[in-house]
């Protein structure tokens, strides 16, 4: 079924019954024809109007446009705004016009809008545009709206939120960089530097409008912690981990957790399992210890922790003994927790590969010393690491 089948009354409607007295097809000049003072259509597709040139200088203007009078044997746009241009560009003196003799302002509207609705050629925000006009100006219903343009109420109602869009997203919606979906998902964030991030993720991810809902599904959640919304937002941790972060019900623990996940570079099924382990009641400590352990066994290295912006030194260049306590702080301590974890993660090891293990902790990295006396032992360790060939 075509789409200008399914468009209610469309055209024939408004322009009512073909009669002598009303209207009648002639000749125009294209210099006494103007355009229609209520298009909704802001822009036209140059390449467009070049191909539609081509064809009307081939065979001329096959359908007529729609004009109405406007004295002084002048005439105005009802609808064929695009083979009107396209017939200039053509170098045509005089196009085909049906002429309607009286036409309202309400009713140019209307025609200009349904005509670029049957052939889809308005941009979301024109058309929703238009039906703001058509409410502030005529004074007519949502439900008058969809009736004349053969949409449901609450399309209608859809398009016309999209001109409450901020700046940024009205304009990447014109630019067709976003549809109409996009939108929708952007008008849920009131606050407009957030709606700006919110664009600008869609746009550098290239994000689905499905992808785009989820996302703020996540976002706007009321018990989020700011800052792990802050890093969804902003494209720092993926969908999945921002969910596995959501399972933790404590803020203050999801913000904690969000830090040392970012600062080892946990994947999302690691912060996962991290995050299901510190929503059982586990402390955040003995939780990443246990998802440290488990990607040590599998062969994985944790990603030392980002260094800190260095400290600020007196004019002559000597640090104070605050300074130093104060980045000293951040390193990992050598505790009698730590030291007994060490322990049974160097027993580990050495069961499994059958070998002695050294584990030295120094500032904030942590070196593993395997002890290996034949090529037979290192053989076996990289089979293990998943290698197939020999070394």
């Amino acid at each position: 079924m075509s789409r200008r089948r399914g468009l209610g009354s469309g055209l024939d409607a408004l322009i009512g019954n073909a009669t002598p007295e009303t209207q009648t097809v002639r000749m125009i000049s294209v210099d006494r024809i103007r355009e229609n003072r209520s298009q909704p259509r802001t822009r036209f597709d140059e390449q467009a109007l070049e191909e539609l040139a081509a064809s009307i200088r081939e065979h001329g203007v096959i359908q007529p446009i729609i004009v109405c009078e406007d004295g002084a044997d002048n005439f105005e746009l009802i609808a064929g705004e695009r083979r009107w241009r396209a017939a200039r560009k053509a170098g045509l003196s005089e196009i085909p016009a049906l002429v309607k003799s009286s036409t309202t302002p309400q009713q140019l509207l209307e025609l200009a809008l349904v005509e670029n609705v049957q052939r889809s050629d308005l941009n979301p925000l024109e058309e929703g545009q238009a039906y703001q006009t058509l409410r502030d100006d005529f004074g007519l219903s949502d439900d008058e709206i969809a009736k004349r343009v053969g949409k449901s109420r609450v399309a209608v109602v859809n398009m016309r939120r999209l001109i409450k869009l901020g700046t940024p997203a009205r304009q990447a919606l014109l630019d067709n960089k976003i549809s109409a979906g996009h939108g929708r998902v952007l008008l849920r964030f009131e606050d407009a530097d957030t709606q700006a991030v919110m664009l600008d993720l869609i746009l550098r991810r290239e994000l689905s409008v499905r992808d785009s809902e989820r996302i703020a599904d996540i976002a706007l959640q009321t018990k989020i912690a700011p800052d792990v919304r802050h890093a969804l937002l902003h494209g720092t941790i993926t969908l999945s981990q921002a969910q596995s972060l959501l399972r933790i019900d404590d803020v203050r623990q999801q913000s904690r957790v969000l830090e040392v996940s970012l600062s080892v570079g946990l994947s999302a099924r690691e912060t996962d399992r991290f995050c299901g382990l510190v929503a059982e009641g586990i402390s955040i400590e003995s939780a990443f210890s246990q998802v440290r352990e488990r990607k040590i066994l599998l062969g994985g290295t944790l990603t030392p922790t980002p260094q800190r912006e260095a400290p600020r030194s007196s004019p002559d260049g000597v640090r104070s003994a605050r300074e130093v306590e104060d980045e000293d702080a951040d390193l990992p301590r050598s505790t009698p927790e730590s030291r007994a974890q060490d322990a049974e993660t160097r027993r580990i090891f050495e069961a499994l590969l059958g070998t002695p293990v050294q584990i030295v902790r120094s500032g904030g990295t942590i070196k593993l010393t395997i002890t290996l006396y034949t090529d037979d032992q290192l053989q076996q360790i990289y089979e293990r690491l998943g290698g197939e060939d020999e070394l």
